[in-house]
């Protein structure tokens, strides 16, 4: 892999002295658990023996080209080489591979003509190969010593510097000063320009002229703040939206900017998916979104109803049977009467019940104490009964109803209702046959047309964001129902391209403002949402609240004009068979 050179005691004394060192410092900053992978040139057989001996954990060895399956998820890196040459054929040997170059690397070069590990060069080098969490290792000054680089005012990569640990660690023998040894790169971007990009959608983000508002605006403009940089806003530069995986095997949208690296990450709020995970890298979850489907509110229950709304089907039911004893009772008492010739027993009874019951006066009560007290109860009951019923009347009478909406997607698709959303939710549901096979596309552009086509009764049920189905709601006269079976609840991230030297500094910012609140208090701030529901509000009371009493009203009238006419029918035949006899 390397141009070669002559092994000496000298030389490999001195691999043995910097393979050593390396293994202190991975021993104190490397993750165990992981395996490292270790590439050397065979002239430095002697040092790769000493670093593995004193690192004893798990190591991966190559000693030249070939194809590893284990490259891409490798977070631990230790490049054995003798000059710069060397470095190049296995940097690009990694980049070949999809090496991750946000891991940890300890590159170990080990010669003896200084010009051939030159520190300059190499540190050019690992600004164009993108990776920042690195330690050049060399001798210098007749001792190991460690270099890395930062960003510069430049924009671009600083001078090689010495570690600012390695004295403390290393000729102290300080053991604390060595961990975490690897410094925090792109903490200070010294203003030099982020391009982020995003897209219009409240109660997330809002742009006006270029600056960022709302739930994430605003904490993008935290971030961007902590990390010295100057912000540039770009919207989707193919198609619209949160972007997904075409046919073709491109990207749209946001994640296309930062997949073709025309933004530095994309920030707009979107649920996590399996695509969006293999091909991406995600920062850590700062807050989380709720999945919902989005329908039609159902129709006005009929106004005739109303005068049932008081009462729920149990109550309903209590009345009716409650009623209908008064009833039986009534007519016992009067087969009673007839049969047994007993003039004691009114024959009136079932009148003066309702009589009662509607709120009349009682023209007279029984004079034995049994009967007097059996009917001052009824009265109590019928009057506080009737009073409950007229409080909450008044209510009924001014607020609309609206019938049994659905419930859960299926009782939507029982019902025949065609139902999507976005391709990225559809992959959620790729375990669902009857949901995956028949979902149909809505472009993120077109959720909030479709939005108000729903609130004017459209037959389609939307799979998309809570909180944006809720501002919709915000204007008046909208109308939506909220199915209250949610699809899920999905943390959201910030997307990188992978292996974003970015994501390491942003994640640091993040974890902070989640543990001070921060986080939560912006979202709060732009997400709590107060709808005005009219449907719940007094209105004026027309003729419409009326219908049912109408209703009854007219059906009394008949029923009593049925009854007169059969009584006078009944009076004049009886009247005729008197008069004949």
């Amino acid at each position: 892999m390397a141009l070669s050179t002559a092994i000496t005691s000298e030389n490999c004394s001195s691999s043995v002295a910097l393979a050593e060192t390396a293994a202190h410092i991975a021993i104190h900053n490397f993750r165990w658990q992981y395996p490292s992978l270790i590439l050397f040139n065979t002239t430095l057989m002697c040092g790769v023996n000493a670093f593995i001996g004193s690192y004893n954990k798990t190591v991966i060895i190559g000693q030249s080209t070939f194809n590893p399956w284990f490259i891409e998820n490798t977070k631990q890196f230790v490049l054995f080489l003798d000059n710069i040459d060397a470095l190049i054929i296995m940097l690009e040997w990694l980049k070949i591979q999809r090496f991750n170059n946000t891991g940890k690397y300890l590159v170990i070069c080990n010669s003896a003509e200084q010009n051939n590990c030159d520190e300059y060069r190499a540190v050019s080098l690992f600004w164009q190969y993108q990776i920042a969490n690195i330690i050049l290792m060399k001798y210098k000054f007749q001792e190991p010593n460690g270099f890395t680089y930062f960003l510069d005012v430049s924009c671009l990569n600083s001078p090689p510097s010495k570690l600012d640990r390695w004295d403390a660690c290393f000729q102290n023998k300080n053991e604390e000063s060595c961990s975490d040894i690897f410094p925090l790169k792109f903490k200070n971007l010294h203003e030099c320009p982020l391009i982020v990009s995003s897209f219009e959608q409240e109660p997330y983000m809002t742009i006006n002229d270029g600056i960022p508002s709302g739930a994430d605006g605003d904490l993008l403009r935290v971030i961007i703040q902590a990390l010295n940089a100057k912000l540039t806003i770009m919207t989707p530069r193919i198609g619209t939206g949160w972007g997904k995986l075409e046919e073709n095997g491109t990207w749209s949208g946001s994640l296309a900017d930062i997949y073709y690296d025309w933004a530095n990450f994309s920030m707009t709020s979107a649920s996590l998916t399996l695509r969006r995970f293999m091909h991406f890298q995600i920062s850590t979850s700062y807050k989380s979104v709720t999945l919902a489907w989005v329908t039609h509110p159902s129709g006005l229950e009929p106004a005739s109803f109303r005068l049932l709304r008081p009462y729920n089907v149990r109550a309903r039911r209590g009345l009716l049977i409650l009623l209908a004893l008064v009833c039986i009772i009534a007519i016992f008492f009067k087969i009673l009467k007839v049969k047994l010739n007993m003039p004691d027993i009114p024959d009136n009874i079932l009148f003066h019940s309702w009589e009662i019951c509607m709120g009349l006066p009682a023209t007279r009560l029984p004079t034995k104490w049994v009967l007097s007290g059996c009917t001052m109860l009824w009265m109590l009951y019928c009057y506080l009964i009737r009073t409950l019923y007229q409080v909450y009347l008044i209510n009924c009478l001014q607020t609309d109803f609206r019938l049994e909406d659905l419930v859960t997607i299926e009782d939507a698709i029982e019902a025949g209702y065609p139902f999507g959303g976005g391709l990225a939710l559809k992959d959620l549901f790729i375990e669902y046959p009857l949901i995956y096979d028949n979902w149909q596309n809505v472009e993120s552009s077109n959720i909030h047309p479709t939005l108000g086509q729903l609130s004017n009764g459209l037959k389609f049920v939307l799979a998309m964001d809570y909180e944006t189905a809720r501002m919709f709601l915000r204007v008046p006269n909208r109308k939506l129902h909220i199915l209250p079976h949610k699809i899920l609840n999905s943390p959201t991230v910030i997307f990188f391209k992978k292996y974003s030297w970015l994501a390491q500094s942003i994640d640091t910012i993040l974890t902070r403002l989640i543990e001070s609140g921060l986080c939560d208090k912006i979202y709060k701030d732009n997400t709590f949402i107060k709808i005005i529901d009219d449907s719940d509000a007094a209105k004026v009371i027309n003729i419409d609240a009326f219908k049912g009493c109408y209703f009854i009203l007219l059906c009394g009238w008949t029923i009593a004009s049925i009854a007169f006419v059969i009584e006078k029918y009944i009076y004049s035949r009886k009247k005729r068979y008197h008069k004949f006899c």
